[in-house]
């Protein structure tokens, strides 16, 4: 039986320390990313939001992820910084903190597409070892591989209606 686990939108300043945290260890320590490259003035941002997944038995914080907007770019937002805890890799995490930025997109960023429905066009800098999890979740890459703080990435795009809007 997997543990239970809560998905939160973090909102003050003890959780996105805890996210903080999380993404350090994970990009920082186990991938050796620079620290002044991972956390960045984006993440303070008023317009950035930020999720977290906790364990719910002990409330320690597995997985994280963060959602960029630009108000020059309406209807299309950028997905960072998704962390999972070694621990909690391939229990469902990652999708939970897929699903919650999803969520968010739709909730607040959606806007009329080209069909005159409304839509988010989610992007995302997928690390090639993630970049089948990413394709599970319906994402689209293209694009050639680059280096993004020494790690090779490919670019990945999924395009969210809200329910209604389906069909």
């Amino acid at each position: 039986m997997s543990p239970r686990l809560l998905v939160s939108r973090a909102t003050d300043a003890a959780t996105l320390a805890e996210a903080f945290a999380l993404r350090i260890a994970v990009f920082v320590d186990e991938q050796g990313v620079p620290l002044d490259e991972e956390v960045d003035e984006l993440d303070r941002a008023p317009t950035t939001a930020h999720v977290v997944v906790r364990r719910a038995e002990h409330g320690e914080v597995v997985g994280t992820g963060r959602l960029l907007t630009d108000a020059a770019h309406p209807g299309e937002v950028h997905v960072g910084r998704v962390a999972v805890a070694p621990s909690a890799r391939g229990h469902g995490v990652g999708a939970l903190v897929m699903q919650a930025l999803e969520e968010i997109a739709l909730a607040d960023h959606a806007s009329s597409g080209t069909t005159g429905r409304a839509e988010v066009r989610v992007l995302l800098s997928a690390q090639t070892q993630a970049s089948g999890f990413y394709e599970r979740l319906g994402y689209e890459l293209h694009g050639p591989v680059y280096l993004d703080a020494g790690i090779d990435h490919r670019d990945a795009v999924k395009v969210l209606r809200r329910p209604q809007d389906l069909g």
